[in-house]
């Protein structure tokens, strides 16, 4: 079970929640016809045996035969105008299609009734129109097992250099081209390879040979299988589950007169492609005549083969498709629509043809708060929402609005860290000293800090993962967290400082010791005043230095800094198959490794190098990569989490905070106790494709 919130704002919010208003009804909703009157037959798994982790929640999410597909009435209606093709044309037949049965926590799903939209705040960033809709190779479930989503299933050979992907027959594009294995050599040797996406750089296909970066090789066996082939092992860690592998394809009919060969973007030799022989002049003529604005190749590249769900007119595999109306075919209209798939590839389990909503709105609002009062009258269906919005918005709707909260791959908020490579050696030895980050925490009162800071929303807590998500451990979550001024000072002196005529500790040598916090951009503002009374009454000197993000991302990386509260890349994660770098220190990303993550970054040749536990976490990390076995990964996680529970090198003060949305109770099928992280691709998590609108 999740983390809740605090017990005290749960009963607020439940006590606010009765006896109110209903949000006004939605039209247009129909049943779907023509389902098979026969009752499913239960098969096996969507994912092979021997391919994917097949975790609780994988294990039960079936395949289901199905006899006979119905459609939405809107679709039956332009089969009858001769518009479209019938559905059975449309759709893998029994044996390929997709077959929904559960939710990303494995609780069964309704099935639906046709018709309504789905009204959403801004699309956002780049990113915002593909959470919704995107369909990628696999799919997470809130456990982090996985199983085949695009694909039909994928399997490896013995020593895994060989990986093989068989897709589903009859699939088809938006515009209802047939999707083949073309479409991955298309965009594997034209788009990825040249760097025409501009995202040449996904781990899952590459590998080391000779000291040099290589690249895998991709055959097509037959119209629906491909294999990828490596010269080394390449483990489920480092290709399907870690390696940042979302896709590998596009409509090869629709992008082939926009691909330049050209200086920057040289064609690549390959068996089934020709260069284009296009100047870039020319792609991007082209594109103009298909109404894509691009001023550079570089921008169109990134627009049709990486964010491609931001361009109307692209073919997709996704559930909804970008209106090409005039006004409602940007994400940055003031109403952005996305329209069913007609050739979507998934069914529930009566054959009726997802999505059940006609369409996805995207409203932008002008104002701070606006989305909340759209959502208020019913304007708005999802919406997210601040903790502290939450029990008056209940208290006015009733029943009308449910509540959703969201785990956070976060371990704990209000976290504080510290420069363990800081160049002068008191403070990198004083940090390194488990006593003094003990003392740092036991000396805050967190249940005060709870008050003061979310109102009570959030409980006291440790810097570990939350309660539900992988590693979470009771113990942890309340290590070093009993108030305790006087046991504060005693392990502080038992770390040689001595305590200055001021009132504050000094180093043994005399000199002055000043925890100096680093934030960035105001994000400290609120809260450094608080936790400052609590470092000065156990006799820490502190100050706070606040920064522009850039000026502070520079100062991190000039190991210029001291302490860091709030920190950019905050310590945390859903698990090793989401981004290990926030609590592993292979990169140049987390503050709190600092120099360490560097000297991996760069294989030596700069930063520093770890010793002890922090070494050991890098030994771990890497002899799970390199497993094949699913077991034994897991231990090497859960390794990993013990090493960071022994030490808590970063503090949190409160547990993490949770995302929460509230949802209008005509929407059904709509998952509880998901989880945001990277690797789910956020709110792709819904699956709105089985979302339906009922009183």
């Amino acid at each position: 079970m999740r983390r809740k919130i605090n017990s005290k704002a749960v009963s607020l919010v439940l006590a606010a929640a009765t006896s109110m208003t209903m949000l006004a009804g939605c039209g247009g909703a129909a049943t779907p016809s023509g389902t098979s009157s026969e009752p499913a037959a239960t098969e096996a798994t969507e994912q092979t045996a021997d391919t994917a982790q097949t975790g609780d929640i994988a294990s039960n999410t079936e395949e289901v035969k199905v006899e006979g597909f119905a459609e939405a009435p809107m679709l039956a209606d332009q089969v009858s105008a001769g518009k479209l093709p019938a559905v059975e044309e449309r759709i893998p037949d029994a044996d390929n299609v997709f077959v929904e049965t559960v939710d990303a926590t494995g609780a069964s799903l309704e099935i639906g009734t046709y018709g309504g939209v789905i009204n959403l705040g801004p699309a956002g960033g780049s990113w915002g129109l593909s959470r919704p809709s995107l369909e990628s190779i696999i799919r997470y479930n809130t456990d982090g097992s996985y199983y085949p989503n695009v694909i039909k299933s994928f399997e490896h050979n013995d020593d895994y250099t060989v990986w093989t992907f068989n897709l589903r027959e009859g699939m088809k594009w938006s515009d209802g081209e047939p999707f083949t294995a073309d479409d991955i050599t298309f965009w594997y040797y034209m788009c990825h390879l040249t760097n025409f996406d501009s995202k040449k750089s996904w781990v899952a296909l590459k590998e080391e040979v000779d000291g040099e970066e290589a690249w895998a090789t991709l055959k097509k066996v037959d119209d629906y299988t491909v294999t990828w082939t490596f010269v080394n092992p390449k483990y489920p860690a480092d290709f399907i589950e870690n390696g940042d592998f979302k896709w590998c394809w596009a409509p090869a009919h629709y992008l082939k007169d926009l691909i330049p060969d050209s200086e920057d973007y040289p064609y690549v030799e390959n068996e089934y492609w020709q260069s284009t022989g296009l100047s870039e002049e020319e792609v991007l003529a082209n594109a103009q005549k298909k109404n894509i604005d691009a001023a550079t190749v570089k921008d169109l590249g990134k627009s049709v083969s990486y964010n491609f769900w931001n361009v109307a007119g692209i073919p997709t595999l996704n559930s909804f498709v970008l209106s090409t109306v005039p006004g409602n075919s940007s994400k940055d209209d003031t109403l952005c629509i996305m329209d069913r798939n007609p050739y979507f590839w998934k069914v529930d389990a009566e054959g009726n043809q997802l999505p059940y909503v006609d369409a996805l709105h995207f409203n932008q609002t002008s104002e701070d708060g606006q989305d909340l009062l759209m959502f208020r009258s019913g304007e708005i269906d999802v919406i997210a929402v601040a903790m502290k919005d939450i029990a008056a918005t209940l208290s006015d709707l009733g029943d009308a609005a449910t509540l959703r909260e969201w785990g956070s791959t976060s371990w704990g908020s209000y976290q504080v860290t510290f420069n363990y490579t800081n160049p002068d050696k008191n403070y990198a030895d004083l940090f390194a000293n488990s006593d003094f980050r003990e003392a740092m925490s036991i000396g805050v009162d967190r249940e005060q800090v709870s008050e003061l800071l979310t109102d009570g929303f959030l409980e006291p807590g440790q810097c570990c993962p939350a309660e539900g998500n992988v590693g979470y451990d009771p113990e942890w979550e309340t290590k070093w967290t009993e108030y305790d001024v006087d046991k504060a000072k005693s392990l502080l002196e038992g770390c040689g400082l001595v305590m200055g005529s001021d009132g504050f500790y000094k180093f043994a040598d005399g000199s002055d010791l000043m925890l100096t916090f680093l934030a960035y951009d105001g994000g400290a503002d609120e809260s450094y005043p608080v936790f400052e009374q609590y470092y000065k009454a156990i006799g820490i000197n502190c100050a706070l230095k606040n920064l522009e993000v850039s000026a502070f991302d520079e100062a991190i990386d000039n190991n210029d800094w001291v302490a860091v509260m709030g920190p950019h890349t905050a310590i945390g994660g859903a698990s090793l198959k989401d981004r290990a770098a926030p609590f592993v220190p292979i990169a140049q990303a987390a503050e709190w490794y600092g120099e360490y993550g560097t000297y991996y970054a760069t294989k030596g040749a700069q930063g520093v190098e770890p010793t002890g536990d922090l070494a050991k976490l890098v030994e771990l990390y890497d002899k799970w990569r390199l497993s094949s076995d699913e077991a034994e990964r897991d231990e090497y996680q859960a390794e990993i989490y013990k090493i960071h529970k022994d030490n808590l090198w970063s503090i949190a003060y409160l547990k993490s905070e949770g995302y929460f949305e509230l949802i209008t109770s005509k929407i059904h099928n709509y998952a509880d106790n998901l989880v945001s992280a990277d690797c789910y691709q956020y709110a792709n998590m819904t699956h709105y494709e089985v979302l339906f609108k009922a009183e």
